[in-house]
């Protein structure tokens, strides 16, 4: 049970940075675990190919498995659990009259999202209303929180459609139904 919790505690330093590249002493200095601890989550996270290594100057460094979708799946689920803990749906249907949709899009959704990107929501209500900053002051990350009327996102869909297929195709629905415009 224990070594799962620090492979789980290895494995989210890959998830939080996926494209930066470590070291053994500088992974195992980040998450203030010895070096012998560290190297038996790595030789575990490789071999069920979640990450990779790669050979530079004479010194092995690892970085995230971007290739492998299962990876990119526990990012997903990862992302899905934070918003679930900090009640985020249950704020956004509190603070938005007539919610029929909540998506999740963008890397947030796809699992390619780095330390720094936002996380990317679509709200389909009747009445429109600012919510990202208060969102993100819960999340501690930075919010886009687009709200759309349906006869708004009915025109979306015919005038920015590269952004609604996005939302149709690769969006994750929090709450409602697909809002596909027919």
């Amino acid at each position: 049970m224990y070594q799962k919790i620090i492979q789980l505690k290895v494995l989210s330093l890959f998830m939080d940075s996926p494209y930066e590249k470590y070291y053994l002493r500088e992974a195992a200095r980040l998450l203030n675990m010895s070096p012998m601890t560290v190297k038996r989550s790595l030789d575990f996270l490789l071999k069920n190919k979640l990450i990779v290594k790669e050979v530079s100057k004479n010194r092995i460094l690892y970085s995230a498995n971007m290739q492998n979708p299962a990876f990119r799946h526990i990012k997903i689920s990862k992302n899905l659990s934070m918003l679930l803990q900090k009640d985020i749906i249950e704020f956004i249907k509190k603070k938005v009259p007539g919610v029929s949709a909540i998506i999740l899009y963008g890397s947030y959704a796809k699992g390619e999202e780095t330390r720094d990107s936002d996380v990317d929501m679509l709200v389909l209500a009747p009445v429109k209303k600012d919510i990202s900053g208060v969102i993100s002051e819960i999340i501690g990350k930075d919010v886009n929180v687009s709200v759309f009327s349906p006869a708004e996102w009915s025109r979306q869909a015919k005038t920015n459609r590269a952004f609604y297929l996005d939302v149709i195709t690769e969006g994750i629905i929090l709450y409602g139904t697909r809002p596909v415009v027919g």
